[in-house]
């Protein structure tokens, strides 16, 4: 008897098609071959469903508005021609709903609709006083220039009023350690001893002494 080498992969495929095709009839339940065709055809109409689905819903909308619009003595297209005017902006989802659940505020836009249509001007709401423009927040310098502070103790720097070099600068190491230590046991174990000079030097512009530095350090200590 000829050995079966890919039996558990076959048959991991069947299973999922045929449990695809659960509910169908017959062959089309039972059978792989005819269950594959089954599915791959669901498939196709399912696609094509959900094209149809968005414009049959917009059908049914406009069918909705146009039948409320008419207890009002307006069509849809007058209504939502005199909707334009108003500078009322709904969505037909929004406004069918509302013709079917509350008929009186359909009413009332309805009436607004109308009023544009025959030129009468509807109250203009008040205008707002424009807000001043915001001032840019000052940003601080980029810390992590120095060896030793990374992105999350930058923030954590910065959250404590440290967000230049000139104050890093003038920070003593002892105040850097307690911050850090404050900050919990992950920021406890980076050694804050180099920082002041480091950054003095950036805070001078002084960048190719702060590199011939850096490359002395490791991890922001002295190697």
């Amino acid at each position: 008897m000829a050995r079966v080498k890919r039996g558990v992969i076959a048959r991991r495929r069947h299973k999922k098609i045929i449990g695809r095709a659960k509910g169908y009839y017959n062959a089309r339940r039972k059978v792989y071959r005819v269950a594959n065709q089954a599915v791959i055809k669901a498939g196709q109409y399912a696609y094509i469903g959900r094209k149809q689905k968005k414009r049959q819903f917009r059908s049914l909308w406009i069918v909705r508005i146009n039948a409320a619009a008419r207890m009002f003595d307006l069509s849809y297209s007058r209504l939502i021609n005199g909707l334009n005017k108003a500078g009322i902006e709904v969505d037909r989802k929004v406004l069918a709903d509302i013709a079917v659940h509350d008929i009186k505020a359909f009413g009332a836009i309805a009436a607004q609709a109308k009023a544009a249509l025959e030129g009468k001007a509807a109250p203009k709401p008040a205008a707002k006083k424009a807000a001043a423009p915001k001032k840019a927040a000052a940003k601080g310098d980029d810390l992590t220039k120095i060896e030793g502070i990374g992105p999350k103790i930058g923030e954590l720097l910065a959250g404590q009023g440290v967000d230049t070099y000139a104050k890093l600068a003038d920070t003593s190491v002892e105040k850097l350690g307690e911050i850090l230590h404050e900050a919990g046991s992950r920021y406890a174990s980076h050694d804050p001893g180099t920082w002041p000079q480091q950054a003095k030097l950036a805070a001078e512009g002084k960048f190719d002494e702060l590199k011939a530095l850096q490359d002395e350090l490791k991890g922001g200590r002295v190697a």
